[in-house]
């Protein structure tokens, strides 16, 4: 089970829970062995053999604490073939310091076994681990074979180490043949918190714009009212003019002149890579305070606007969505583009190296180059979010 993690985190968190609930029982197994056989050294068997077999273990167990501190591959393999060793000469030591034994159906023999087959499982999937279990499995069974047979005594696969090995491949059978319907659950949820979050913004920005056009018309009326019959002011004309482009109203005369802010948004990078990616098809929807693009200097919009371009050509290639969406915000010394997207996502450690190279040329190397920052957020089947944080200019 995940739970409830995000499916790019429930991989790693179930991984890391399997392998240490693992090496736990394969100390357990080792260290049960060690007291199994002094035990019965204690109790009347004799001969230096039996706490030597219990003395070969000891190297497993180190082995299996560093393991415990981090698991490499290079480790594992040394635990693996350490264990090898030790597995033979413990079976050959306890068949030759007691007699009784006549063959390897021992729960005595089993324990070391089970834990090279626990410790081999620890794999990052559930098909690497039954490959490491397997390979954990077949070694040990090898050294109880050859240490059985150099003692002479007869090889019979034992119940509880097989039973422990078809468990440990059930339960990452099990756990890969869910994480795939978990994947897709979470990232419908996920896919549902973010587009609830789009309609509260949206909702947001309707009202605002709603009360805004609300007051500012009851102004302008009220103005209008105010002033004698015939012509307006040309300074109340003015001024309705310029609230009128504020509130994009189109259908003004080409000779009048819009606010500075608007200047810069037609004319700017940006709104360019915005019209080119809907020539393409991706339907592009802008939202947030556009005019705030005015308050960068030249070459802070040119990049803004390259980067931009380079995120909606990510959406149209690599997403699988047909839509997306710039949000601009400006705060007292900044201003923010963010660009989302809805498309299928990838984990960003692991990102192809196209699109590696795509993200850090084309959209962090040319923001850092205006003293911006770049922050990408996405997930597997959750979508994608840039932001774009660029200083304002001093004149500004």
């Amino acid at each position: 089970m995940s739970l409830g993690l995000p499916s790019h985190l429930s991989r790693a968190a179930n991984s890391r829970a399997l392998a240490t609930a693992a090496r736990w029982a394969a100390l357990v197994c080792l260290v049960m062995a060690a007291l199994n056989v002094a035990v019965s050294t204690v109790g009347g068997t004799t001969g230096a053999a039996s706490w030597i077999s219990t003395l070969v273990l000891l190297p497993m167990i180190a082995l299996l604490l560093l393991l415990s501190r981090g698991r490499t591959v290079l480790l594992t393999l040394a635990y693996l073939l350490v264990g090898s060793v030790c597995t033979y000469f413990y079976v050959y030591l306890i068949f030759g310091s007691t007699p009784a034994y006549q063959d390897t159906n021992l729960l005595v023999v089993a324990l070391p076994v089970v834990a090279m087959t626990l410790v081999g499982g620890t794999g990052t999937g559930s098909l690497v681990g039954v490959l490491w279990a397997t390979l954990g499995f077949a070694l040990a069974e090898a050294a109880v074979f050859l240490g059985a047979t150099a003692a002479g005594r007869d090889f019979r696969p034992d119940a509880i180490s097989l039973s422990a090995y078809l468990l440990l491949i059930g339960v990452l059978a099990f756990d890969g043949l869910t994480r795939g319907s978990r994947s897709r659950t979470q990232g419908a949820i996920h896919r549902a918190v973010r587009d609830a979050r789009l309609v509260d913004l949206r909702r947001e920005l309707l009202a605002e714009s709603t009360a805004d056009l609300h007051d500012t018309v009851l102004s302008e009326l009220v103005a209008v009212a105010a002033t004698e019959p015939g012509e307006l002011p040309p300074r109340l004309r003015q001024r309705i003019e310029s609230d009128l482009h504020r509130l994009g109203v189109a259908g003004l005369p080409a000779d009048d002149q819009a606010p500075p802010g608007e200047d810069a948004w037609y004319d700017s990078e940006l709104r360019r890579a915005i019209e080119d990616a809907r020539d393409e098809g991706l339907a592009v929807d802008v939202s947030g305070e556009r005019e705030a693009v005015a308050l960068l200097t030249p070459d802070a919009r040119r990049a803004v606007g390259l980067a931009v371009r380079q995120c909606l050509v990510n959406v149209l290639r690599h997403s699988g969505s047909a839509t997306a969406e710039v949000a601009f915000s400006c705060g007292d010394a900044s201003v923010s583009v963010m660009v989302v997207d809805g498309g299928r996502g990838f984990a960003v450690a692991t990102a192809p190296g196209a699109d590696r190279l795509g993200l850090r040329q084309s959209v962090h190397d040319r923001v850092s180059k205006v003293g911006g920052t770049v922050t990408v957020y996405s997930a597997e089947d959750v979508g994608t979010t840039v932001i774009m944080t660029i200083p304002v200019a001093e004149a500004a």
